[in-house]
């Protein structure tokens, strides 16, 4: 339905701009329509002779006139609506497309410092009902307490949380976690993961989220991807996390 109400909209954007291209076509290059034929008072010579330039510039159908008066003398009254009408259209259909368009792009967030990181990160946790953080030390739980104290709320109001490092997470840190019904995985790899990615609603098809990190502070961003803009990374993430699950080795 929407595929078929832009084409609706561009059908009518270029036929107002065929019927505007043609109207000031012919009214530039065809001859006028009435003439004002001379009157002889007297002898030639009592009228000065025009010069030729302002006879050529006088016999240049079109030259010098404005639109109103060229549609008026070709008898088009209404061409300057629809160079009018040609002006709002093109401007109407940037707008639609390039809004449309915009909800492909991911959202690009640029952090100059840790606690801008933070307080992001626990903003993207209220979204969600299920959260899954895939990291290589998990610095979100051990070196932020607002961050931590954010994912405990959430626990206690059971959103469902899942992270899988490569290393264990320290025991003060998980323990407390856990009993809020957390879960840790941990890959037990050798060199640390290229990946450092948040997936939240990964069990709500269509709602997910996700949000990749690259960088370090203060040049740190986050690309934020939903289904519109990155469903092939979604479900990338999504398959990273199931292998990750597979590996044998520690479940917390």
């Amino acid at each position: 339905m929407i595929r078929h109400t832009y084409y609706v909209i561009l059908s009518v954007f270029v036929a107002t701009a065929a019927l505007t291209i043609a109207g000031l076509a012919y009214s530039w290059f065809s001859p006028k329509s009435s003439s004002t034929p001379a009157s002889v008072t007297g002898p030639a010579s009592a009228s000065p002779s025009p010069s030729p330039m302002v006879s050529a510039e006088s016999s240049t159908p079109g030259r010098n006139e404005s639109v109103p008066q060229i549609a008026k003398e070709r008898k088009l009254p209404y061409l300057g609506t629809l160079v009018t009408a040609l002006l709002v259209e093109a401007v109407a259909v940037v707008f639609v497309f390039v809004r449309s368009g915009l909800k492909y792009l991911p959202e690009v967030k640029v952090h100059r410092t840790e606690r801008d990181t933070f307080a992001f990160m626990a903003e993207l946790l209220t979204f969600g009902t299920n959260v899954t953080i895939v990291s290589n030390r998990l610095s979100l739980l051990t070196r932020s307490d607002s961050f931590r104290e954010a994912v405990t709320q959430r626990a206690e109001n059971g959103t469902e949380f899942e992270f899988i490092t490569r290393l264990a997470v320290p025991e003060h840190i998980r323990v407390p976690l856990e009993q809020l019904g957390a879960r840790f995985y941990v890959t037990g790899e050798e060199t640390p993961p290229q990946a450092r990615f948040t997936l939240v609603n990964a069990h709500r098809t269509g709602g997910e989220t996700l949000a990749i990190a690259r960088g370090t502070h203060p040049a740190h961003e986050i690309t934020v991807f939903d289904t519109n803009s990155g469903p092939q990374m979604i479900a990338m993430a999504k398959d990273i996390i199931r292998k990750c699950k597979e590996v044998p080795a520690n479940v917390g």
